[in-house]
């Protein structure tokens, strides 16, 4: 038997030997392939080492886990099931309500004690307005001039979004009485919610930023045409935005007997969100000004918050309806800082206070904001248009 087993070395190692010097090669040749029905045992598992136990793993999952489903971009950054965001009362607001609407950037305003045939009297009036004449005006309400605008031309042509402007602190609606008593109550209702913020410091101002006349607050009425038939969010440079404190955007048809549509909001993560309607609230958007004022604390909206398409009314053969959103803004040459560093939340320093009426010390510890003025920051937003971009970014620390 020792000499058998002596034997078939020796002849193997001959063939070998043979392979070498005839050029080929001196190891042994694959395996031949295995059959699709075989299930390797522990034993060859062990034999095989973990590569082979590796690739039976990878083989039962690619058998067992569905194909992945690829999602466009616009679909990944938009929902479009309208939601309801948190609901305030300014008669009895609560702190749970305030904190959860700070979160989120826009709230439900109920309290508010608009008359509820009110909007649809100044919608009436300003959907007579035409839009085209109104350029210049709108350019003179927004702070900027139409020297400044030539210089900004749009190569695309995609202009302006069919907007009437109107700066209501100005007595630009003195021919428009319904629409003029509209945006009183709203600027009211607008200033007694930046002082609603302010009562929360946790959650929004450490102070109220209106108050000894610190600063003079603007209103602006901004009235857009909104075409129907388009259930999409609306498309990124389509639409002007603005920097303003809060905005209040009415939700209620111009009939006033159906039922409030949704609207468009873009959060401030860049996503498009569906804000569904509730009956008589208004629905306040939080701004980039107040994000900055309460150092980051307060969420925000991108721009201004977007009616979604209206049923096409075949009786009349309306194809356009009118969104109204006020604004709570400043004028141009004020320095925008936060009203109170991180560090020092509780503190009451007049370092910091004239810190931030001189527009310095925004660069110090706990601060998430670089000063700015926000006469250059509204004409980039304006011309920059709605981005999914944060305009902010660039003056965050």
């Amino acid at each position: 038997m020792a000499s058998s087993s002596s034997s078939s070395t020796a002849a193997a190692t001959a063939t070998a030997m043979s392979r070498t010097a005839s050029g080929g090669s001196a190891l042994p040749g694959p395996p031949p392939p295995t059959p699709s029905n075989y299930h390797a045992g522990p034993s060859s598992a062990a034999a095989g080492g973990t590569d082979a136990a590796l690739s039976a793993f990878l083989h039962r999952l690619l058998l067992s886990s569905p194909a992945p489903q690829l999602r466009s971009p616009l679909a990944a950054r938009s929902r479009a099931s309208p939601s309801l965001p948190p609901l305030v009362s300014l008669e009895a607001p609560d702190h749970r309500a305030v904190r959860d609407a700070a979160d989120v950037g826009y709230f439900h305003l109920t309290g508010h004690g608009l008359p509820s045939e009110l909007p649809s009297s100044a919608l009436a009036q300003l959907s007579q307005i035409d839009a085209s004449s109104r350029r210049e005006s709108n350019l003179r309400a927004l702070g900027f001039s139409e020297e400044e605008e030539e210089e900004e031309q749009d190569p695309d042509g995609a202009a302006d979004d069919h907007a009437v402007v109107f700066d209501a602190c100005e007595g630009d609606m003195d021919a428009l009485p319904a629409a003029a008593e509209y945006a009183r109550r709203m600027r009211d209702v607008g200033m007694r919610v930046v002082a609603l913020l302010s009562g929360y410091p946790d959650a929004g101002f450490r102070e109220e930023p209106f108050a000894e006349g610190r600063r003079k607050a603007r209103c602006l009425v901004w009235a857009s045409k909104v075409s129907t038939g388009d259930t999409a969010p609306p498309a990124a440079g389509k639409a002007k935005a603005y920097p303003y404190v809060v905005g209040l955007h009415c939700q209620w048809e111009a009939s006033g007997k159906e039922a409030a549509p949704a609207s468009w909001v873009m959060n401030d993560g860049g996503e498009w969100v569906a804000v569904g309607a509730r009956d008589g609230a208004l629905l306040v958007t939080v701004g980039d000004i107040a994000q900055v004022w309460s150092n980051g604390k307060l969420k925000k909206v991108r721009g201004m918050a977007r009616p979604t398409s209206a049923p096409m009314d075949t009786q009349h053969d309306e194809t356009d309806r009118l969104s109204l959103t006020v604004l709570i803004t400043l004028s141009l040459d004020n320095i925008i800082s936060p009203l109170v560093p991180l560090s020092n939340a509780a503190g009451e320093g007049e370092d910091d206070r004239d810190d931030e009426a001189n527009g310095a010390g925004a660069d110090g510890d706990g601060w998430r904001f670089h000063s700015f003025l926000l006469e250059d920051y509204a004409w980039r937003v304006y011309h920059q248009r709605l981005q999914f971009k944060d305009p902010l970014v660039r003056y965050r620390i």
